[in-house]
């Protein structure tokens, strides 16, 4: 494995394991066993599912992407006289910072007009306090199993994508490992974490990774791409 290729493996992991720790990826499976009297193998097993099709959605946008789009990059990269590699890392320095900057504003944004949420203890019968703004949504309408797996799993994370657009320069075979490091890393993630939630945890509450998750993601993201221009530079 290249040096391009195990910068790009050890970010798509990274990245996986920062964004499922964000509630919206497996808190739902948490708060909906408790509720229904899921066993923790159900669980894990629906939060497993649900990490398969997230990850092998994010994958199937991200050879969509590279398909579409790599013909205009060869272009860019002759246009400017740099390398694809260069190419590559610049578009993903530029997506990671804005992805980062523009999901940290939203979400502060949200729980600005949200205001303080009231916590009531789960052992006197109140719910599980949450950050993520979605949680409430999903749990309070009526989903069965099967649903909350695909409301979790069809969505790809959009951090993957330009990371698996700069690995088609470095070739296949980078291309295969960011793919399958995101694809382990997400997996084991969502089930690990939804595992020990429902083993000891009475109350559930990660504000650090639902406030500063994608932010945190996006300069992994972006970081990476700057290594990466000056690589190839």
């Amino acid at each position: 494995m290249t040096s391009t290729a195990f910068l790009l493996f050890l970010s798509s992991c990274s990245t996986a394991v920062i964004h499922a720790l964000i509630p919206d990826h497996w808190l739902p499976f948490v708060l909906m066993a408790r509720a229904q009297g899921w066993s923790e193998r159900r669980a894990a097993t629906l939060t497993g599912l649900a990490g398969i099709l997230h990850a092998l959605a994010t994958i199937v946008a991200g050879g969509l992407t590279i398909f579409v789009g790599s013909a205009s990059v060869h272009s860019l990269a002759e246009r400017t006289g740099h390398s694809l590699g260069f190419v590559g890392g610049l578009l993903l320095a530029v997506f990671g910072v804005s992805y980062g900057i523009f999901r940290h504003i939203r979400e502060a944004r949200v729980h600005a007009a949200a205001g303080p949420e009231p916590v009531v203890p789960a052992e006197a019968g109140g719910h599980v306090h949450v950050h993520g703004h979605l949680l409430e949504r999903w749990f309070h309408g009526a989903l069965t199993a099967g649903a909350l797996v695909l409301v979790i799993g069809i969505s790809p994370c959009a951090l993957l994508v330009p990371v698996l657009f700069a690995a088609s320069a470095a070739g296949p075979g980078a291309v295969l490992a960011a793919a399958l490091g995101f694809a382990l890393c997400t997996i084991a993630t969502m089930v690990g974490v939804t595992i020990v939630a429902m083993r000891g945890m009475r109350r559930i509450d990660l504000p650090f990774f639902t406030r500063y998750g994608d932010l945190i993601s996006g300069a992994l993201v972006g970081a990476v791409g700057l290594l990466l221009m000056l690589h190839e530079s």
